[in-house]
């Protein structure tokens, strides 16, 4: 079997490349960043530097013929989105586009997509969010996620590329960032670690579905493997508020922690978490990683990278 992971450098990418190296796939990496100095490349892996937005993501696709493409390139970032809206669209938008077109003239099986909670805004209906949920972005992030799920079911119908959306908690664990959209696990450790003030935003009482990093990369493969087209939340359904989160990692820490507070931010999600019944019924999925499990791990990695830079 042959894939492509497009964004496969980044955090939740190299994890998957790390499981279909693994899995005896045969993986090409598509990214415009090089790997970072926390992960090393798997023997064998083709790591390609392009623009996931351009002529040349479409061709090489194209010309490498994968079985499946995990599409994962994007801008990460809701206040990014904000701030800079045609990058964004381009980024998800023409990268769809682009990768679709490719995975089409590729004669490519499936095109699995890493999408987001945020294409359900701030939902009226009782948490967790469940698929069928009217999707209402309030974010450009969100909406342009939303409309790159379109693009997959109109490809699906004019060109039979089946497609799993995996609509995605906040993702943390081992080689996070301290940006992006579930960055907060990242950068509240890494705060921790250099004895710096956390900055709270809001009252604390925001909420997010944290699913560790390991566990979503099982999911893609699970989706991969799953035959037909779907759309399936990757999540735990447990909502776990910033307040809750600070003493998760002083916990962790072992020590208290300065907290600045701070205005909200525009584009915030009050409360999320999102049902996990279809991805169980569906391709067998459930999250294995209980959130302190997964702080301690992240903790301990985080610690060894801040060592080293």
């Amino acid at each position: 079997m042959k894939a492509v992971v497009t964004g496969g450098t980044g955090f939740i990418g190299s994890h998957i490349v790390d499981l279909l190296h693994q899995s005896e796939y045969e993986v090409a990496v598509i990214d415009i960043q090089p790997p970072g100095a926390y992960w090393e490349v798997p023997a064998g892996v083709m790591v390609e530097k392009m623009d996931v937005a351009t002529p040349e993501c479409e061709e090489f696709i194209a010309s490498y013929h994968p079985d499946v493409v995990f599409h994962l390139a994007a801008r990460a970032s809701v206040t990014d989105s904000i701030h800079n809206p045609h990058e964004d669209a381009r980024t998800t938008i023409d990268g769809m586009l682009r990768v679709l077109e490719g995975a089409r003239k590729g004669k490519t099986k499936k095109v699995v997509f890493s999408s987001t909670a945020a294409v359900y805004g701030n939902p009226s209906v009782a948490i967790p969010i469940s698929e069928s949920t009217t999707a209402d972005p309030i974010s450009p992030y969100g909406a342009s996620k939303l409309a790159a799920e379109y693009y997959l079911r109109v490809y699906r119908d004019l060109y039979q590329v089946d497609y799993s959306i995996l609509r995605y908690a906040n993702v943390y664990g081992p080689r996070q960032g301290i940006s992006g959209e579930g960055g907060v696990i990242a950068i509240f450790s890494k705060a921790a670690i250099e004895g710096r003030t956390l900055r709270l935003f809001g009252d604390g009482g925001h909420t997010r579905d944290y699913i560790y990093v390991r566990d979503v990369a099982r999911a893609n493969l699970l989706a991969a493997e799953k035959t037909g087209s779907f759309v399936l939340n990757i999540s735990t359904g447990s909502e776990t508020s910033n307040r809750e989160l600070i003493e998760y990692i002083q916990e962790v820490a072992g020590h208290t922690l300065e907290v600045s507070q701070e205005a909200e931010r525009p584009g915030d999600i009050r409360r999320s978490a999102l049902a996990p019944g279809s991805a169980l019924y569906g391709i067998g999925f459930r999250a294995d990683t209980a959130i302190r499990a997964g702080l301690e791990e992240t903790y301990r990695w985080m610690k060894d990278w801040v060592a080293h830079v």
